[in-house]
């Protein structure tokens, strides 16, 4: 008898496993539409095992789970103390008198944080070196990436893409301005349109029309003699206003016009002209703004900021190729990190570092091996776990997980696209054991509210049952 009981003790543990597989698996069955491709890949820490693999090895889209080789390959291959700078480097190497004999280098490395008020600290450190006259031309530096990305020019055949701003090196207000259009009290009258960025660059052509019926408004822009006209065509209903955002054409020149606004703005004289260049060598760096990767990660991994994921993929290939990075550089770096971490397979595909494009391509499997690379990096790990979205608390998981609770207990990222779910991170079982999770379904009938309930159920099941 008592070698009976001994021998339940001890196949207990691989009896519940395989049956708590088997009714996750019976749950997608039951609830997953037919034609469906489905994965799930659920590690234990504590054993330092797979819990749960179903379907792992399938090469699925990831959509926005993609963010999360993104910003892990950022933290392991540049350091957690990597910062991201923004240059100001002049030729004139005494500026005992005020006065600037030379150009002026405005030098960016691809921080999408940058705003106006950034750039207002950038002329300030120049205020403080008793700067008073720039003698020559403003030179735009944006030379850290390849070139300004355009998402409809950088990925081919791409069918369904989400709108995003031009993706550069020199980067201001997530290079986009808004304007107001405000109806007039009479019909027929144009509308009045307000820009929140009153800058010489831009030109506005006002093609707009008061009328009774509902506003309908668009935008069309374009760069020519180093400024940008913006074109405002359509109705706006009487006595209504409407606030339009426009993506600026060539942030480089916008950039550099900004700057010489504020220059101007505090006293200093500038009659020179703004140009695309390359700071020369042993050019004089004299103000500087630094944001640390950390800042990158919470409006990536929490809020799901394509903006910012597409900027870190780009310095993360910059950095790989010595400066003048690719989004072909960054997919390098990318599976050159991952081979090194002997994780790399070869059905691997990562094509941007947002998880917009249909071209991304990996398996659960691959992305819980990542995960748990991370997990075992302590001067990471707290900083990339808390990046992470809460349950009922932050994030695109702020309505999630009802049911789970604490629901603090996970740490996850989201992806969505059409006819895609994913979900992965970190998930604390009743047992206290760490999981670390990726769960992806790629339809093409169903609901994607559907969906994330089914995650959230099944998640919550492993959680609660190991």
């Amino acid at each position: 008898m008592n070698f009976l009981i001994s021998l339940i003790i001890i196949f207990y543990p691989l009896i519940n496993q395989d049956s708590l597989e088997e009714r996750v698996i019976q749950i997608l069955k039951k609830s997953l539409p037919k034609n469906s491709d489905y994965s799930i890949t659920c590690f234990s820490t504590k054993k330092n095992d797979y819990i749960v693999k179903i379907n792992p090895n399938i090469p699925l889209i990831p959509a926005s789970t993609n963010k999360l080789f993104t910003t892990g390959v950022a933290l392991m291959s540049l350091g957690p103390d990597f910062t991201i700078n923004t240059e100001i480097y002049c030729d004139d190497n005494d500026l005992s008198d005020g006065i600037i004999n030379g150009n002026l280098y405005l030098k960016g490395h691809g921080d999408p944080t940058i705003t106006t008020e950034d750039f207002k600290n950038l002329v300030l450190k120049l205020i403080r070196l008793n700067i008073k006259m720039i003698t020559g031309n403003i030179i735009v530096d944006d030379t850290f990436f390849e070139e300004t990305i355009y998402r409809n020019e950088w990925i081919e055949d791409e069918n369904i893409s989400v709108p995003l701003p031009p993706i550069s090196a020199i980067t201001i207000n997530n290079n986009s301005i808004y304007l107001r259009v405000i109806g007039s009290n009479k019909t027929g009258k144009a509308g009045r349109i307000i820009l929140d960025d009153e800058l010489d660059y831009f030109q506005i052509i006002n093609k707009t029309q008061t009328t009774n019926s509902r506003t309908k408004l668009s935008i069309t822009s374009n760069f020519k003699d180093n400024k940008e006209t913006i074109i405002v065509s359509g109705k706006i209903k009487r006595n209504s206003s409407a606030t339009l955002k426009v993506h600026i054409k060539r942030p480089e020149y916008y950039a550099g016009n900004l700057l010489v606004k504020i220059l101007r703005e505090n006293g200093v004289s500038f009659w020179g002209e703004i140009k695309k260049g390359k700071v020369p060598k042993f050019s004089e760096r004299i103000s500087y703004i630094s944001t640390p990767l950390f800042e990158f990660l919470k409006p990536i991994n929490k809020n799901s900021n394509n903006f910012y994921s597409e900027h870190l993929f780009l310095i993360i290939g910059a950095n790989y190729a010595g400066g003048n990075g690719s989004p072909f550089d960054a997919s390098q770096a990318i599976n050159t990190y991952l081979k090194s971490l002997n994780i790399y397979e070869p059905n691997f595909s990562m094509v941007d570092g947002s998880g917009i494009s249909r071209q991304n391509r990996f398996s659960t499997e691959t992305l819980v091996k990542f995960l748990n690379q991370i997990f075992l990096n302590p001067a990471i790990f707290n900083e990339f776990y808390n990046s992470l979205s809460i349950p009922q608390n932050d994030g695109t998981l702020h309505n999630r997980f009802s049911n789970l609770f604490p629901p603090e207990r996970l740490r996850g990222k989201t992806g969505t696209l059409n006819g895609v779910t994913s979900l992965a991170g970190y998930v604390t079982a009743s047992s206290g054991d760490l999981l670390i999770f990726a769960i992806n379904f790629n339809y093409k009938k169903g609901n994607q509210y559907k969906m994330r309930e089914l995650q959230d159920r099944i998640i919550t099941l492993i959680a609660d049952n190991l």
